[in-house]
């Protein structure tokens, strides 16, 4: 007889970033392979990013027993939204280094474990109970995986696809290149030639292997860049499937767009969107301009990914013109991300089950 899954509690920190809220979603999928849960939900935003370094100056001197430091008033000076759950929590689990300082003092106040995933900048990880991420953090309490975990594949793909064909007018077994745009961020800076670049250069491969182009910006682009892209873009109307400019229409299509994709190219300031692009198991491409400020473990994140033939890196000037798309082998994900992070972090989660 089947051992029934026990109730676990998950209050989940969001920032608003979908990026973040994905990851979360995804350490949490992980979580019901072997516990039923309940998501209390706690959407805050940093009042001002100048504020993150007075807490991490606290965390640093470990001033949290500091009553001042307790009360839910100073928590509400530096996040919107704030406010301290009623419901018994089990788990708190938050993404991205806004949420560090409140996924710290609520595992504190609430007597509670805490999972969180991505870089510790320079946080001390003792104030975790679990750590997911895509570095070597050579601590005990952490789990390194290729790529951070993400909810993975829609729910009813295959209809929702279907769906979307007929309202877009598209052919299902279409060869679609996809080309996911974004913009500065990450140490990465695009200049408007560079863009330029991208899309005749994608363009000409699109056509040179009889595809059809699936185009989305991202929140990233802005709109200066997003209304020169769709001017260099409108050239090519007789190629490209269907478009979307993120901040003049904003369309969720990226699931719908991996689904179909023969090959996938991405601007390589956006880890979310290679994760996700991951996921799908298609040759990726990443692109990248001459302007970039290494972050150390982004740039080892990329070469990890790369070692092990996940995707390719191609410069947007002459690595992207002069690319030959059938002489590229790669080496799909065995095993998704979820699938992996429940398997490691049994140990942890047979813990909290002892205390719920």
């Amino acid at each position: 007889m089947l051992k029934p899954k026990i109730t676990c509690n998950v209050l989940k920190i969001s920032d608003g970033k979908a990026g973040h809220i994905t990851v979360s979603d995804g350490v949490i999928e992980a979580i019901k392979k072997s516990h039923q849960v309940k998501i209390i939900d706690l959407n805050i935003k940093i009042r001002a990013k100048f504020l993150i370094r007075i807490l991490r100056f606290i965390l640093k001197y470990n001033l949290l027993s500091y009553q001042w430091v307790s009360s839910t008033l100073f928590m509400k000076l530096f996040y919107q939204n704030f406010h301290k759950p009623d419901a018994k929590i089990d788990v708190v689990v938050s993404t991205g280094g806004d949420t560090q300082f409140a996924n710290i003092w609520l595992s504190r106040v609430l007597n509670t474990k805490n999972i969180f995933c991505g870089t510790l900048k320079g946080v001390d990880s003792n104030y975790f109970s679990f750590i997911v991420s895509t570095s070597e953090l050579a601590v005990s309490n952490s789990i390194k995986l290729d790529i951070l975990p993400t909810r993975g594949q829609v729910k009813n793909i295959d209809q929702k696809v279907q769906q979307f064909c007929q309202e877009k007018h598209l052919e299902k077994n279409e060869k679609y290149f996809v080309l996911l745009i974004g913009g500065d961020g990450s140490g990465y800076t695009y200049t408007e030639d560079e863009y330029e670049t991208l899309v005749h250069s994608f363009m000409m491969i699109v056509k040179k292997y009889g595809a059809k182009a699936l185009i989305t910006t991202s929140r990233r682009t802005g709109i200066k860049y997003e209304t020169f892209l769709k001017s260099l873009l409108s050239h090519y109307d007789n190629d490209i499937a269907y478009s979307v400019y993120f901040g003049q229409a904003p369309e969720k299509v990226v699931s719908m767009y991996l689904e179909l994709a023969s090959a996938i190219f991405v601007t390589e300031e956006s880890g979310s969107m290679i994760s996700e692009s991951l996921l799908s198991r298609k040759p990726i491409f990443t692109l990248y301009p001459k302007i970039i400020q290494s972050q150390v473990q982004y740039r080892l994140f990329l070469e990890r990914l790369l070692a092990k033939r996940r995707i390719y890196r191609l410069s947007i000037g002459e690595g992207l013109a002069a690319m030959e798309y059938d002489t590229f082998v790669f080496d799909f994900l065995k095993k998704l991300p979820i699938d992996e992070l429940a398997e490691k972090m049994q140990p942890f989660l047979e813990k909290i089950e002892n205390k719920i």
